[in-house]
């Protein structure tokens, strides 16, 4: 066993999955949170909710390819 500690992949899969295959969600969540600031009442839940699908459905794949 190595004494180094075990590097967290997941934060670097997710933003690489949310750059690459998510741009039209996130796209979508960075609208909504500008009107609703601007507005100054509502939430995003559901667009965020919809971009965190795509990135779950994009890294479930990636990391389960480095599990052991």
């Amino acid at each position: 066993m190595s004494d180094e500690d075990p590097v967290d992949i997941l934060p670097q899969i997710r933003k690489d999955c949310l750059e690459a295959a998510c741009p039209i969600p996130k796209a979508a969540y960075d609208a909504c949170i500008k009107r609703v600031q601007a507005k100054g009442d509502g939430d995003c839940e559901a667009w965020y909710f919809d971009m965190l699908g795509c990135v779950d459905k994009c890294a479930a794949p990636k990391i389960f390819a480095h599990t052991k």
